[in-house]
């Protein structure tokens, strides 16, 4: 199970704005954002992907090329999954089949088997962590994974040709982890509610992501949690707090000199509290969706 370890933090990382298009051209996830002193590209990523993601618009590969660095949400190739067990796995006697009630751990063993994993080790999953592992197994299994991801694309591309910066340290996103194990039975229980409708959907968001249509993609990401309480405050920390951040630091790079080529989840891009929602309100920058 290591090799799905590094990418957990994919999981977490995947939880309107007034534009002026490129003229003749289908509009894309991507906004070029001007100062006067730097340029921002903003590309919406996605994870997990296929090969029919590919290849990318010529718009998109030319922005990066342009660009002087490569800024992402964490370096994922820099990940130790070992440092993730210490969060998802427990490290003693205690199991799965403790933390949770009988028809859940039913629940997770009739999934798990479903996908050939055995009980000696989803048993030693957190419970949170073997509510994300579930998600992750099951778009694998329709053919998505995080080697064909965006941010995997860029960040290869840029291995030793431009500077790689991340918004988010690794410490700050293991942190995110502690949420999700207070929360832990309330996130299990929208998971599972959630999982059908998630891989439902997930082939319209990738219609929408590719003809830039952010009106339907934050529709199909803006779930009904409102059922959970504790979902909205896991919401708000996962998503919103740190929308706030990663747009204090874009701001950051457009007020030094160069071009920056920033990628991070879609679905912190959309939206009133999104990114590009937040650095309208400054009207300061010139933003415009390609």
């Amino acid at each position: 199970m290591k090799k799905y370890l590094k990418f957990l933090i994919l999981l977490l990382l995947l939880f309107s704005c007034s534009t002026t298009r490129v003229p003749h051209e289908p509009s894309i996830f991507m906004w070029e954002i001007e100062s006067g002193k730097a340029t921002v590209y903003l590309l919406g990523s996605i994870h997990l992907a296929n090969d029919s993601l590919y290849p990318l618009d010529k718009r998109i590969e030319e922005a990066f090329d342009d660009s002087d660095a490569l800024v992402v949400e964490l370096n994922i190739n820099e990940v130790n999954p070992t440092d993730v067990m210490k969060k998802a796995y427990y490290n003693d006697t205690n199991l799965l089949e403790y933390n949770v009630s009988v028809k859940t751990f039913a629940l997770f063993t009739d999934s798990f088997a479903k996908h050939k994993i055995p009980k000696y080790i989803f048993n030693k999953f957190k419970p949170w962590f073997a509510a994300l592992m579930l998600e992750q197994l099951e778009l694998k299994a329709m053919g998505y994974n995080e080697k064909q991801g965006i941010d995997k694309h860029f960040l290869d591309k840029a291995k030793s040709k431009k500077e790689i910066i991340e918004l988010e340290t690794f410490a700050e996103q293991l942190a995110l982890f502690e949420e999700l194990e207070k929360n832990s039975d309330d996130f299990v229980k929208y998971s599972f509610d959630d999982l059908n409708k998630s891989t439902q959907n997930i082939g319209k968001m990738f219609s929408a992501w590719k003809i830039g249509n952010t009106k339907v993609f934050e529709e199909l990401i803006n779930d009904a949690s409102d059922t959970i309480p504790s979902m909205k405050e896991i919401t708000a920390k996962f998503i919103d707090k740190r929308n706030v951040k990663m747009s204090e630091k874009i701001q950051g790079f457009l007020q030094k000199k160069g071009v920056y080529f920033v990628v991070v989840g879609s679905g912190h891009i959309v939206g009133n509290k999104g990114i590009i929602s937040l650095l309208e309100q400054t009207k300061k920058y010139r933003i415009e969706q390609y």
